[in-house]
């Protein structure tokens, strides 16, 4: 018992190893659980969490101080009447602006959230034998990076001093500026 014991703790110890997660076997519980997963990873990166299910689908609300998500899925029947889950809508919005921020900008992150998290659904629902598991894995790495990230950028921007929307909204008007030189310095590095 002691020696299966080390054995569990010296491979849980090793750095760059995933050993994946407890999907359910059975292809139906599948869209349950994905949303069920999105509500746990928000909630390990420090985010209030909300799962409001329905038939057809359910809303995950993840919250942090300013910062609020808002994903709706949708549960589709196909002609086997297996259920298949998809990202409806994404909408971000804060409470630093009345009437919530740029609305192109805050499109451009609903899109790219709503991007990652369909991809993940997509291939957790492919069967067992099709289902890349390391392709999941990354896709699940990037989504909590991503919420990692926006759970900072709540935190600056909820500071009394130096926070607001700035923090929401500069790396947008940064973006074109930052890809033209990117751009420009690829032309001469090819040259």
């Amino acid at each position: 018992m002691r020696n299966n014991q080390h054995l569990i703790d010296t491979l849980r110890e090793r750095s760059g190893i995933r050993y994946g997660e407890n999907v359910p076997l059975l292809l139906a519980s599948i869209p349950d659980w994905c949303i069920n997963q999105l509500g746990a990873w928000g909630t390990s990166v420090g985010m209030e969490t909300f799962i409001d299910g329905r038939e057809d689908g359910a809303t995950v609300v993840l919250g942090g101080k300013v910062l609020v998500i808002d994903v709706d899925f949708g549960i589709e029947h196909d002609e086997q009447m297996s259920r298949r889950l998809k990202v409806i809508n994404i909408k971000t919005s804060n409470a630093l602006v009345s009437g919530n921020t740029n609305p192109s900008a805050s499109t451009m992150l609903d899109m790219f959230l709503a991007d990652n998290i369909q991809k993940y659904c997509a291939e957790m629902q492919k069967t067992e034998d099709s289902r890349d598991p390391r392709l999941a894995a990354s896709i699940r790495k990037k989504i909590l990076s991503q919420l990692r990230y926006l759970v900072l950028l709540d935190g600056l921007a909820s500071r009394k001093d130096d926070g607001g929307i700035r923090w929401f909204t500069d790396l947008d008007e940064l973006y074109p500026t930052l890809n033209g030189v990117a751009r420009g310095e690829a032309g001469l590095v090819a040259s």
